[in-house]
């Protein structure tokens, strides 16, 4: 049969890989996944991502797309690719035939991140891999009013980490919202109330969610850092838009961790 493209939906928890890309010293996510399709379909193909997530940052729904000439269903291949990742910090979520020269980076038209901070005292033991853990107290109105300002098509080149090689540091942002969500909702990892318990009386779980039709390296990072310091008043909200003017990556904040980002779903 002829070679066909497969769109592949993809869900991880980044914390023991050095990214998405494949790498010669590190192990990948694009690694495992691409190296346990070859074992299925007998050959090696390579799998490209709609975005290159970083070290120790996760995903939710990250969309790659893959171009193998094997007759395997998709229902098969997706059973015995899960079958075969066993860490069980990968998962494989949907598989599905696509169009010919289908490539998940190109036809990706929006991209949405998530950010997650606990802002209070230690978080939850078995959430602290996927948010930020900021103790201080943060102004969330500050920080929401603050974050209006990157909303729209501008040079974000004062929010781009180093080590980048773009034609171009413009990029749109479609949204841009930050506000406090329930984290003792019923969920298999909520830990049950007790009342000497200072982090269900002062702590909050705060979500950054921004969409994009693009992203520089460390963007949505460097935009949470820089709202963190809003909102611990070490800036002021009127500042993000002078920053962004500045195009100088000196004037924004800090660069959150890693491990508070999740990309979260990218539409076609």
């Amino acid at each position: 049969m002829p070679p066909r493209t497969l769109k592949v939906t993809i869900a991880y928890d980044g914390s023991a890989y050095a990214g998405w890309q494949r790498q010669a010293n590190a192990q990948s996510i694009q690694a495992v996944i691409e190296d346990e399709i070859a074992v299925i379909v007998g050959a090696h193909n390579p799998l490209v991502a709609a975005g290159r997530t970083d070290s120790g940052v996760h995903a939710a729904a990250q969309v790659a797309s893959i171009t193998i000439d094997h007759p395997i269903p998709c229902d098969e291949l997706l059973r015995a690719l899960n079958a075969r990742l066993k860490a069980g910090d990968i998962r494989i979520r949907s598989i599905e035939d696509t169009f010919d020269r289908f490539d998940a980076r190109i036809y990706a038209k929006t991209k949405t991140y998530r950010y997650a901070i606990w802002n209070g005292p230690a978080p939850s033991p078995f959430l602290r891999h996927v948010m930020w853990h900021v103790p201080a107290a943060l102004d969330l109105d500050g920080m929401a009013a603050a974050a209006k300002a990157l909303v729209g098509e501008h040079d974000f080149a004062a929010f781009q980490g180093r080590g980048s090689d773009v034609k171009t540091t413009v990029r749109r942002l479609i949204s841009v919202e930050l506000r406090e969500v329930d984290i003792n909702t019923d969920q298999p990892v909520a830990l049950p109330p007790l009342p000497t318990d200072p982090s269900r009386a002062s702590g909050r779980l705060l979500r950054l969610e921004v969409t994009g039709t693009g992203f520089l390296r460390h963007m949505v990072r460097t935009i949470a850092g820089t709202l963190v310091d809003i909102g611990r008043g070490q800036m002021q909200v009127g500042d993000m838009a002078a920053i962004v003017a500045s195009r100088d990556r000196a004037r924004a904040g800090q660069t959150a961790p890693p491990h508070g980002l999740m990309l979260w779903t990218v539409t076609y």
